[in-house]
């Protein structure tokens, strides 16, 4: 089960956030849901890996400090914007400049954008189960 594999990853990513960083966002309710959606986006990333040339076209180094970088941004955005949120701000930085400074290959590239546009929505902090 797809599901399975990504649970040692998203424990990761959720263990490196402190209890003082996880209060620091004033909007909790779409802080929660966009924490898990950059979990579950930077899990996806790492998954893929294991699947060497079927996965990308070049293997990537994404690290912890991609998504810590990533989880700091999504709370300024948050605290700065409490009336709309920015996703195509976000979807830019995170997967152009952050993670997608790393990318190379413009097939690479373009899968990276298709899950920036799937996982990074409206919908994601609007449904109440969202489905990634």
């Amino acid at each position: 089960c797809y599901l399975n594999s990504q649970r040692p990853n998203m424990k990761k990513m959720y263990n490196l956030i402190t209890e003082e960083k996880f209060a620091e966002c004033r909007q909790t309710s779409k802080y929660k849901k966009l924490l898990f959606t950059l979990c579950w986006f930077h899990s996806v990333l790492l998954e893929r890996r294991k699947f060497k040339s079927l996965g990308y076209n070049i293997p990537y180094e994404f690290n912890d400090s991609d998504y810590l970088i990533c989880h700091d941004l999504i709370i300024v955005f948050l605290d700065e914007n409490p009336n709309k949120t920015p996703f195509e701000a976000m979807r830019y930085l995170i997967g152009e400049a952050n993670y997608g400074g790393r990318v190379t290959d413009s097939w690479d590239r373009r899968l990276l954008n298709v899950y920036m546009n799937q996982f990074f929505c409206e919908n994601a902090i609007s449904e109440e189960k969202f489905f990634l």
